[in-house]
């Protein structure tokens, strides 16, 4: 056997073994988390729940171990939207200021042999596309003090 045929064989093994990992690693499924509480006030999570009636038990999904009250939901719903508000106005800015920034032809601009006023389509293809990034963040800066102004 030459060393061309073993590459190809040992290839073909390290193929078979990912595939088999794979498979095996799709078969894994979420479990329940139970979530125990004894005399002592301690906490212990666990896969099996508890037999004896002493200790408080609750089931719990694998991926949430507490569920927050409605007001704290509603308090952070209303920091998120500021928060969005905020960074919405901030882009805006950001984006009005490169616009303006922008409004001078850069190095390749001008036209070719015309007066030094003249611009090409580099210019007005730039100039579009910081127009559009404006209004886009004119749009979702007023989405989002819409959204706030509603939660009031």
């Amino acid at each position: 056997m030459n060393s061309c045929q073993r590459c190809y064989f040992r290839n073909i093994a390290w193929g078979l073994c990912a595939a088999v990992f794979l498979c095996v690693a799709t078969g894994v499924s979420a479990q329940t988390v139970h979530k125990q509480v004894d005399s002592e006030g301690r906490t212990t999570y666990t896969d099996r729940p508890e037999t004896t009636a002493s200790a408080q038990t609750a089931a719990v999904p694998a991926l949430e171990a507490t569920n927050a009250p409605a007001s704290v939901l509603i308090i952070s719903s209303r920091r998120a939207a500021t928060i969005n508000a905020n960074e919405a106005a901030r882009r805006l800015g950001q984006a009005q200021l490169r616009r303006k920034e922008g409004m001078q032809p850069l190095p390749g601009e001008h036209a070719q042999g015309t007066g030094a006023g003249a611009v090409n389509h580099r210019y007005w293809r730039r100039q579009e596309k910081l127009r559009i990034v404006v209004e886009q963040a004119q749009r979702r800066s007023n989405e989002t003090g819409r959204l706030q102004l509603a939660q009031r």
